[in-house]
């Protein structure tokens, strides 16, 4: 309340924010996002002091599993762009990995976005520390029964591939990619979004991996197809982005084309050319796509999206209705 006390003085932050974040910090629920979005106002009315740093600092080793969330939150934001001096920085990262295995799921949420806002603010000193970085973000996408852990490691991840590419992550790339393609035809959207995402990110630096990413694609193809029309248009509009950079992995002749098309084309027609495309210059690829329809499977037999096979139909039929 202090705190918050300090934000009113400034006028451009008007009484119904201040009462948002009131509410959400209040809630056991929201109190993380709203620790995150209270960290947010005071970096930009530049209120954050070493002090505050410091008390936040002592409440990460707290007894109490509340005062470290707080802690959390505070510095999974302020990570954006942190005003801590070099030397401090690996000592906090170590401990944003130790609390990516806590047994708290959101303290658990918030080191994983602890981590990925730190790859894009420090990324010299997360080269240094990557091995760990790397170990736990991996080991929170096996984290199934927390799907909000799994999304923000996914997030992280897509720029810890970023910043270091595949030939800085050795085998972890592959690791990355496998686990990642098990999440496309996740029932919730925004696990589908930030799995999108994170094999965006993938494909974009699989130049050194290339066989292995070809083969990863040839099992996952036909999903990206799909989900150009995924009932929620963030996760729609992702993996447009998704397939234009696979599309070079698929094997196909003349693969330009379908990198071209899907900057031009909306998701039905893209979907229609594509189809076209593989029934002139690779028709045992076609054939593949029926016999998925037939039986709502792909290549690793993960069974497909419930609205992805009735676009699947939508699309076979319309093919038939053509010809």
């Amino acid at each position: 309340m202090s705190v918050l006390s300090k934000c009113t003085q400034k006028i451009w932050l008007t009484p119904f924010w201040v009462q948002k974040m009131s509410a959400m910090l209040e809630s056991p629920h929201t109190h993380a996002e709203g620790m995150c979005l209270l960290t947010s106002v005071l970096v930009r009315a530049q209120l954050i002091s070493q002090e505050l740093i410091e008390s936040f600092s002592q409440w990460l080793d707290c007894p109490s599993a509340n005062l470290q969330l707080t802690a959390m939150a505070f510095f999974a934001e302020l990570m954006k762009d942190p005003p801590i001096e070099g030397r401090n920085v690996l000592k906090i990262l170590s401990v944003f990995t130790e609390k990516a295995q806590h047994r708290s799921s959101t303290i658990r949420q918030m080191a994983a976005r602890a981590l990925g806002n730190a790859v894009s603010s420090v990324p010299v000193e997360v080269q240094k520390h990557r091995r760990p970085v790397v170990q736990v973000l991996q080991q929170s996408l096996a984290d199934t029964a927390c799907p909000e852990v799994v999304a923000e490691s996914m997030v992280a991840l897509a720029e810890l591939v970023r910043v270091l590419q595949a030939v800085n992550l050795g085998s972890a790339f592959e690791d990355i990619a496998r686990s990642t393609k098990m999440f496309f035809e996740s029932e919730l959207e925004y696990l589908r979004y930030s799995a999108f995402r994170l094999y965006s990110v993938l494909a974009s630096s699989a130049s050194v991996k290339r066989s292995f990413f070809a083969g990863e694609v040839a099992e996952i193809w036909v999903s990206l197809l799909l989900h150009l029309r995924d009932p929620d248009f963030a996760v729609a509009s992702m993996c447009k982005i998704t397939f234009s950079h696979c599309a070079p992995f698929m094997g196909l002749s003349r693969a330009q084309e379908i990198i071209d098309l899907s900057m031009r084309l909306g998701a039905n027609e893209l979907q229609y050319e594509v189809c076209s495309h593989l029934a002139r210059y690779a028709p045992a690829m076609l054939e593949r796509l029926r016999t998925i329809a037939r039986r709502g499977c792909l290549e690793n037999g993960q069974r497909l999206h419930t609205s992805a096979v009735e676009i699947l139909d939508d699309i076979l039929a319309r093919r038939r209705r053509r010809n």
